[in-house]
């Protein structure tokens, strides 16, 4: 699922990326890469984390007025995004960029109004089909989110990824 207009991380797929990485292969398939001005300057970022995000992202600001529409608009439709989550979902809709993420609330307010989406393990997955890494070597990274990180995926969720990742040998 690429792009012509790019890609916009949340937190949950910047901080995955920083552990994984693996930034090389999310520039040469998802360019370019951006992130939402509003959590750069969040203080809630970890230096390592922000530093990351200034290497390998280009910040993006609410620019125009229905970026800012949408940005209110997301804040009654769904209140307990944070500031960060709705300006990246704003800019993602308005710039036409996928929006990076793992955050339920984030997808589900991204299926709501259309925007375009990816997840970590639908990246790790490709990383697998673009012949850039392999089964056991994907799988080992969704562990070290798990057990390193402390990433929540849901065990259902990740046995359907497991087993989807079967149709690519073991290889």
């Amino acid at each position: 699922m690429q792009s012509l207009n790019g890609t916009i991380l949340d937190a949950t797929a910047l901080i995955d990326f920083r552990w994984l990485n693996e930034w090389g292969w999310l520039q040469q398939h998802y360019s370019p890469l951006y992130i939402a001005q509003e959590l750069l300057d969040s203080d809630q970022l970890e230096p390592p984390t922000r530093q990351a995000a200034n290497q390998y992202l280009t910040p993006l600001a609410l620019s125009t007025e229905e970026m800012f529409a949408s940005f209110l608009e997301f804040n009654v439709r769904a209140p307990l995004l944070s500031v960060a989550d709705r300006s990246t979902i704003a800019i993602a809709r308005h710039q036409l960029l996928i929006c990076a993420s793992d955050d339920g609330l984030v997808i589900e307010t991204c299926k709501a109004y259309g925007v375009a989406y990816t997840r970590t393990l639908r990246l790790l997955a490709e990383m697998v089909e673009t012949g850039h890494k392999t089964v056991i070597e994907v799988t080992t990274m969704a562990d070290t989110l798990i057990k390193e990180r402390g990433k929540h995926i849901s065990p259902r969720v990740l046995a359907d990824w497991t087993i989807s990742l079967q149709k690519y040998g073991t290889s």
